[in-house]
């Protein structure tokens, strides 16, 4: 219990932390829709205020369900996390990882009502939504959690 602890904790404030201050930073020092090219043809900083969530799915959906949606994520995979008796490092990061993200991302809907989306990948014609670091942490944490899961059955 206290190691699942100390590794969340651990996880939890740098990536809540740095994802609120690059979020803030893109919100005051870059226009809405505007882009910053740091590698022609692949990589940009951008500025998009995301109503959905990861990648911009569920767009059309209420931003009262997908806060809901959210925090219940968050109370499951915590729960899990401290209810299983799993004690593998890579469940721990993963769940970490999960919760990390997704808080962050919800204080940003509850307080803004989006999420600002900021890292702009593409390749020519072929372009990834684009994102930021809380969903980088959501998606990086489901494949590890799933990944651990596998492991652990």
């Amino acid at each position: 219990m206290k190691k699942k602890l100390i590794i969340l904790i651990s996880i939890f404030l740098p990536i809540l932390i740095f994802d609120q201050y690059l979020k803030y930073l893109v919100n005051k020092r870059i226009s809405l829709f505007s882009k910053i090219t740091v590698i022609k043809h692949y990589f940009n900083i951008v500025h998009v205020d995301n109503t959905g969530v990861a990648f911009g799915l569920m767009n059309n959906y209420s931003s009262l369900f997908i806060i809901i949606f959210t925090a219940l994520i968050i109370v499951l995979i915590t729960y899990i996390l401290f209810k299983l008796k799993i004690s593998s490092s890579l469940f721990i990061i993963s769940s970490s990882l999960i919760i990390s993200g997704a808080f962050s991302n919800l204080l940003n809907r509850i307080f803004q009502g989006y999420v600002v989306d900021f890292l702009d990948f593409h390749i020519y014609g072929y372009h990834w939504p684009s994102f930021n670091l809380a969903d980088s942490s959501v998606v990086t944490g489901t494949i590890l959690f799933f990944i651990s899961i596998i492991k652990y059955i």
